[in-house]
């Protein structure tokens, strides 16, 4: 490993590659709100819908989820069943984390890995969606590959992290062992 490289170094590194990808998601949002409007106002207005407005939206806005799953799975946002795991004991809990962060990676892993390869047959034969207009598919399918292999580093960290040793006592933040 690079001396200057080091696990706080990547898990930073990490931390601003998710927040980038956060606002790539909200910015492709608000193109789609405005995107949308415009076509709404052109149609209704001038009866002069914009070509291939729909599709365009529809390739953004798969795009802005994918590149949105990496901040939610960081600010633990993702829809979770708390009915027993809130009844578990400290360890329990630890060790349902580490077992569903090791199957989440595996499974998103895998994903991801399927994508890129979706992705890279795509691009060798430049398949188009024939629609409105004539969209590259394949840069829809390199958004999808790239927001999942974020999510796939996202859940790695979180398996880093989970795998630490428990802290107790006042360095964890709590109070003392046994008062």
């Amino acid at each position: 490993m690079l001396p200057c490289f080091n696990e706080e170094t990547a898990m930073k590194l990490l931390n601003k590659i998710t927040a980038c990808s956060a606002w790539i998601s909200g910015i492709l949002i608000g193109l789609i709100t405005v995107l949308m409007i415009t076509e709404v106002l052109m149609r209704n207005a001038f009866n002069s819908p914009i070509l291939g407005c729909s599709e365009f939206c529809i390739f953004m806005y798969v795009s802005a989820v994918y590149f949105g799953f990496c901040y939610t799975q960081r600010k633990k946002g993702h829809i979770t069943v708390d009915l027993l795991y809130d009844t578990l004991k400290p360890a329990a809990k630890r060790f349902c984390d580490r077992l569903v962060g090791i199957l989440d990676a595996v499974l998103f892993g895998i994903f991801a890995g399927c994508n890129w390869k979706s992705f890279g047959l795509s691009w060798a034969k430049k398949e188009i969606y024939r629609g409105g207009r004539n969209m590259p598919v394949y840069v829809l399918k390199f958004a999808i590959a790239l927001g999942g292999t974020l999510l796939f580093l996202q859940l790695v960290a979180d398996l880093i992290v989970a795998f630490r040793p428990a802290k107790t006592g006042p360095e964890a933040g709590g109070e003392e062992a046994g008062t």
